[in-house]
């Protein structure tokens, strides 16, 4: 309905079921005309609803708010009023000094009180005329000092949300003997990046913490808070930071474990710190290090030449080591670190293969991968064929581009689904053979054998396999972990290639005999 159409009538009925913000807010756009107020509070005896809505309406002209003021008016009418911005200065002193503290509360939030009211109500007797008042953005250095000074606690911790707080207010306030107000004002007040700075150096952690709830920090306090005694406030202050050689030392020597093993995983790591981590004391800060892609390599020399296995395990993951440090990893045996081989990608194809034929730990990560992609020869494939893992077998299957149809035959006995589905679809297997197995007791097997007949008479062509190559160009030229110095540059994304070394090689072999 326009305003245009609105009568007092249908505005008295809006308060009544929607009540005065709501209607308040829904015409702060659409003004409601004078005429339409003026007639909503013309009879002597209008609703004590109709005044307080011109009360509180913040476009009521001033002469109506005069009006209401000219008789005696109820309490509520009168707190409505002495929240509107339109109400003028002095009937504000008059409201101020009102005998109802509900009257007094509102009038405590009124942006444009003068002076004088606002310390008269900072010295209110009632406490709920005071926590209100502490809110008031009008509120200066004297009557924000009267209000430090309240027995009251939330009375204090409300001063803290002042839009600004004077130095001898903030310090006063940060000094608090109430826990809550002192940390709410470290933690919230707006004050100068100098005061940020005297609390940063505190030695207290609690105040240390509250700081760091601030949304934003000056990067110089956030620096300082970095080298705080409390380990917590260390770890929240370096979030973000881009801290220098001298703040990652502090972190090393006075750091607990976690704090040196993040230290460990930073992306710009000088050599010399590395060393002091490489010998840590604590096996994860090693094993963080190990995984970094900046590592140098002499440190990675010295956790080869180490031969810890989670250290070991860590380091085989990382895709900054070249080929001789690959092998050597793999010639300490360790589980771990032959299961993490098997997610590189750059393991040349005879070292692949190798390590399938001789590691069970490589090859069954490797077949959690489903790795069929990489092609291996028909004698590693009948060693993984002994595994009692049906994916393992299963990858034996498909991996394997050269399996004759007789060998297929025979694989399609094996008890596991999954192996016998990879017998059917592999390229080599006959349609009689598809014939024999289009029964097959399992579900799963006899839908094989159907998706695979309709592949075949659509001559949908698999994709194509790669062959194994029947020659390498993977070699190891160290036969122990202790390495020769690699070359000076090498990149995770391309390794120098070496000359073949077919006598360290067969040491290799040897090491997992």
């Amino acid at each position: 309905m326009s305003t245009e159409d609105l009568t007092a009538a249908d505005l008295l009925a809006r308060l009544e079921t929607e009540g005065i913000r709501a209607v308040t807010t829904a015409h702060r756009k659409q003004p409601i005309p004078s005429r339409l107020l003026q007639e909503l509070i013309a009879e002597p005896e209008a609703p004590v609803l109709a005044r307080a809505f011109i009360a509180a309406y913040p476009l009521s002209p001033s002469h109506l708010l005069e009006e209401l003021l000219q008789v005696e008016q109820p309490p509520e009418v009168l707190a409505q009023l002495a929240t509107n911005p339109r109400t003028p200065p002095p009937r504000l002193s008059e409201l101020a000094a009102h005998a109802d503290v509900a009257v007094r509360v509102q009038v405590a939030t009124h942006p444009q009180l003068p002076g004088r009211e606002l310390a008269a109500l900072a010295d209110d007797e009632a406490v709920e005329v005071r926590r209100a008042l502490a809110g008031n953005p009008a509120l200066r250095l004297p009557h924000q000092a009267l209000l430090v000074a309240d027995a009251d606690d939330v009375v204090r911790v409300r001063l803290t949300a002042q839009p600004t707080l004077p130095r001898p207010v903030a310090l006063a306030l940060a000094d608090d003997d109430c826990a809550v107000v002192q940390l709410q004002t470290v933690a919230t007040a707006t004050v100068e990046d100098d005061i940020l700075e005297n609390w940063a150096v505190s030695d207290d952690e609690a105040v240390q913490l509250a700081l760091l709830q601030r949304e934003e920090l000056p990067v110089e306090v956030s620096n300082l808070l970095v080298q705080s005694p409390f380990p917590e406030v260390r770890r929240q202050a370096r979030e973000g930071l881009d801290l220098d050689d001298i703040d990652l030392l502090s972190l090393v020597l006075e750091g607990d474990e976690e704090e040196r093993a993040w230290v460990a995983t930073q992306e710009v790591l000088p050599r010399a710190l590395q060393s002091v981590l490489a010998q840590d004391k604590a096996e994860s800060v090693r094993v963080a290090l190990a995984g970094n892609p900046v590592l140098d390599e002499t440190i990675t020399r010295y956790f080869v030449g180490e031969a810890s296995g989670a250290v070991c395990a860590a380091l085989a993951a990382n895709p900054v080591l070249d080929e001789t440090q690959v092998e050597a990893l793999a010639a300490t045996r360790e589980p771990a670190v032959l299961a993490a081989l098997a997610y590189r990608e750059d393991l040349a194809e005879e070292f692949y293969e190798f390590l399938m034929a001789h590691s069970v730990d490589f090859r069954r990560h490797a077949s959690i991968q489903a790795r069929h992609d990489r092609t291996i020869t028909v004698e590693t494939a009948q060693v993984l064929l002994s595994d009692p893992l049906p994916s393992v077998r299963e990858m034996a299957v498909r991996a394997c581009p050269t399996w004759r149809r007789p060998d297929l035959y025979e694989l399609a006995r094996d008890p596991a689904v999954a192996v016998r589905i990879a017998v059917l679809e592999h390229p080599n297997a006959a349609d009689a053979l598809l014939d024999d197995y289009a029964e097959d007791a399992d579900a799963a097997v006899r839908a094989c054998v159907k998706a695979e007949r309709e592949r075949r008479a659509q001559a949908v062509p698999r994709p194509a396999v790669k062959a194994a190559k029947a020659e390498s160009s993977v070699d190891v030229d160290a036969a122990n972990p202790s390495l020769p110095d690699p070359p000076s540059t090498r990149t995770a994304a391309a390794k120098s290639k070496r000359p073949a070394a077919p006598a360290i090689f067969n040491k290799l072999k040897r090491f997992f005999s």
